[in-house]
């Protein structure tokens, strides 16, 4: 986390010691939380593939795919790979009900996982408003006293920029082929998420996660919650999942998605946030599943230049008075549960952070 103190002395300089510590600690502690939702949904992945060979063997399965793969007799017209593949399965015996539950029950608790996060807060939003407050500068209005009901306007260049968190996590033959940041310390944020496996085993897990975002300084004048608006213009907001089924029996789930999130800290110092809320739907991403036959490709979810105001409320209230901290950033993500499906998967997501607005209420 970068404050406008901390930019001028690092800008020729590599990152202070106690700035590097800060990031450290941090970086530590969203690992563990990383990490905790990754290792569920690995011990997901591990129990549904030894469900799934109890009731339909890895041998089994692989005969029958290739036996199917090698017949160049089928009429081109007849019934496809999936269908032959799930007659062959009944012939030898499976069990198909048990396995359909099997994956039923797995795909609801990957749902679970991967949407929304119970820990955050979805709030009023306001999408493309042109009489907004924030659509241009107050006028100039001479008072004795800060007026508590008054939005404070913050603009470019904010007071701080931070690359708050990257990481990444691939089985079998994934690959998480980009994780870059487009922050760029003026006014740009957003994140290039790519990722592929082209030849998924029984069952391959992918899953991407980066957040940038600004800072700036704030002082309550009253007591209450924050009102923060955020309002972004979209540079670039493209959103991708190709799939392939490899071969008959095969099935997945995938997920993009771009929250974006408000946290206020006491001091610049704090790394844990006192309060962290955010719009689950700032940009709905693509949420796919079925046999990989059929995808939605590449989708727009923002065209260029398209405005977007956002509003964000804190979930506790701050004292008068008082200093504070407060960071707006986007979180782009990535989830990708693979069942012998081949898959593309990606996110090219860059906005412009035009103003803020923030006032107690």
């Amino acid at each position: 986390m970068r404050t406008e103190e901390s930019i001028e002395s690092t800008q020729s300089d590599s990152k202070t010691p106690e700035l590097q510590k800060l990031e450290a600690i941090h970086e530590r502690h969203q690992n563990a939380a990383w990490r905790k939702n990754v290792e569920r949904l690995e011990e997901l992945r591990r129990s549904f593939s030894k469900q799934q060979s109890e009731v339909f063997s890895s041998e089994l399965r692989d005969k029958i795919r290739t036996t199917i793969k090698a017949d160049r007799s089928r009429d081109l017209r007849g019934p496809g790979m999936r269908y032959n593949s799930l007659i062959a399965a009944q012939e030898a015996g499976v069990d198909l009900l048990a396995l359909k539950g099997i994956h039923d029950q797995a795909y609801q608790k990957i749902g679970r996982f991967v949407k929304n996060n119970d820990r955050f807060l979805a709030h009023e939003t306001i999408v493309g408003s042109t009489t907004d407050i924030i659509s241009q500068p107050p006028p100039i209005i001479w008072i004795p006293l800060p007026d508590p009901d008054k939005e404070k306007l913050f603009y470019p260049p904010f007071g701080g920029s931070w690359d708050r968190f990257e990481q990444n996590q691939a089985s079998g033959d994934g690959a998480i082929v980009a994780n870059n940041s487009y922050l760029d310390e003026t006014a740009r944020l957003g994140s290039k998420l790519v990722a592929r496996n082209h030849d998924a085993s029984d069952v391959d897990l992918i899953c991407a996660y980066r957040e940038t975002g600004y800072l700036v300084r704030f002082k309550t004048l009253r007591t209450g919650i924050l009102q923060v608006k955020a309002d972004l213009s979209a540079l670039i907001c493209r959103h991708n999942i190709s799939t392939d089924d490899e071969w008959g029996w095969s099935d997945f789930h995938a997920t993009t998605r771009g929250r974006l999130v408000l946290a206020v800290f006491w001091n610049w110092e704090d790394v844990d946030p006192a309060n962290e809320v955010s719009d689950q739907w700032f940009v709905a991403g693509l949420d796919c599943s079925g046999d990989g036959e059929s995808f939605p490709g590449e989708s727009v979810q923002a065209v260029p230049g398209e405005r977007r105001i956002i509003n964000l409320f804190t979930s506790m209230a701050f004292p008068a008075n008082q200093k504070v901290w407060v960071y707006v950033g986007l979180s782009d993500q990535i989830w990708a549960f693979l069942n012998d499906v081949s898959i593309d998967i990606s996110i090219d997501s860059a906005w412009l952070l035009n103003s803020l607005a923030i006032r107690s209420i």
